[in-house]
């Protein structure tokens, strides 16, 4: 992991003390939501899919594989244990995290537009940004919702900032003897 903190440490340092310190308020202001687990990755999986939409639509794929890369390596040095589902489905406001993250991080990448930051370095804050809030989740969350994203963005009527809930609570519920196989989500990794 300390390749890609040098990374992120070399782009921070490129983008300045004031790009930086709005991206600390960004992620504060996330924070305060205090959404569970499940409204969060649905926040998260809302605002990845809307900025590859929008910012990477040439490069869909290899976004969604930086994310996930990013995230299980983050993941893997902070260990989080895997992800307990509270009682009821989404009951937190999902839509207006994913609004603080999808507008923030716009306004960010304007910002550095505007003072010259190269295109890398605002690549890597903005994968630094979600990189790090999936990176909270064990492997088989982040795959679930990179699963989830891609599906989402594969399908014609997607709009960008539209709400994405990942399927969480179909990986938890015990199959049955007549399900078909291939219509499953994955629910993880071996």
């Amino acid at each position: 992991m300390s390749s890609l903190v040098k990374t992120i440490n070399s782009a921070l340092a490129a983008v300045g003390p004031a790009t930086e310190a709005r991206l600390r308020e960004l992620l504060a202001e996330f924070g305060e939501l205090k959404l569970d687990d499940e409204d969060r990755l649905a926040a998260l999986a809302t605002v990845i899919a809307a900025a590859a939409a929008t910012h990477h639509r040439r490069h869909k794929a290899i976004y969604l594989e930086a994310v996930r890369t990013w995230a299980l390596e983050i993941a893997e040095a902070l260990a989080p244990a895997p992800l307990r589902l509270a009682g009821s489905p989404i009951a937190g406001p999902v839509e207006d995290g994913a609004e603080i993250l999808i507008s923030g991080l716009d306004s960010l990448i304007d910002t550095m537009t505007q003072a010259g930051v190269a295109i890398q370095d605002r690549l890597v804050t903005e994968l630094a940004v979600v990189a790090r809030l999936l990176g909270q989740h064990d492997a088989n969350t982040i795959h679930m919702t990179l699963l989830t994203v891609n599906d989402n963005l594969a399908d014609p009527d997607y709009q960008a900032g539209e709400l994405i809930l990942v399927p969480l609570r179909e990986a938890v519920q015990p199959l049955s003897r007549d399900v078909r196989l291939e219509a499953l989500t994955p629910r993880g990794v071996a």
